[in-house]
């Protein structure tokens, strides 16, 4: 039987926020809702994070599209995933909900999301990879817990 943890050894006790990455997915939407219930019983908020993929930017400037026009489609990108994921929740959403959107790889950036602040604790779907796909690339979720500086938590 392990000894309880005492008050000053509480793990959330220092969490301010609950990270969220969303993309529409059923994952990433059982994830936020998970995160809500947490979130409301912590007292702390939850910023819901889209990160639209390097590759498709440079995918999409092949295409000769420009900078603004990029960022144009990330913002697109992330703000369907924000909305079905808010449509999808319903009620489960609690009021203290930001959003933010960054460009990149997605585990590097939920990861550099974690090494900035790490007072943050992240809450993610867990991606349905093959077996074979997921040895040769690993999957975000994968290289979030493995480097991530806050604690993670996986919903499948």
């Amino acid at each position: 039987m392990w000894p309880p943890l005492q008050q000053e050894e509480c793990m959330t006790e220092n969490i301010k926020e609950i990270l969220v990455p969303v993309d529409g997915s059923v994952n990433s939407i059982r994830a936020a809702r998970f995160a809500m219930e947490m979130a409301s019983a912590m007292g702390v908020g939850v910023r819901l994070f889209y990160v639209f993929p390097a590759a498709s930017v440079e995918i999409i400037g092949m295409a000769g599209m420009s900078r603004a026009d990029i960022d144009q489609a990330a913002q697109a990108a992330a703000q369907r995933a924000f909305d079905e994921t808010r449509e999808a929740l319903g009620s489960d959403m609690i009021e203290q909900v930001e959003q933010e959107t960054s460009i990149g790889d997605p585990a590097e950036e939920i990861i550099r999301y974690t090494e900035d602040d790490q007072t943050v604790m992240v809450i993610l779907g867990r991606r349905g990879l093959s077996r074979m796909k997921s040895l040769m690339l690993g999957s975000v979720s994968d290289k979030v817990i493995r480097h991530a500086r806050s604690p993670v938590t996986v919903i499948t």
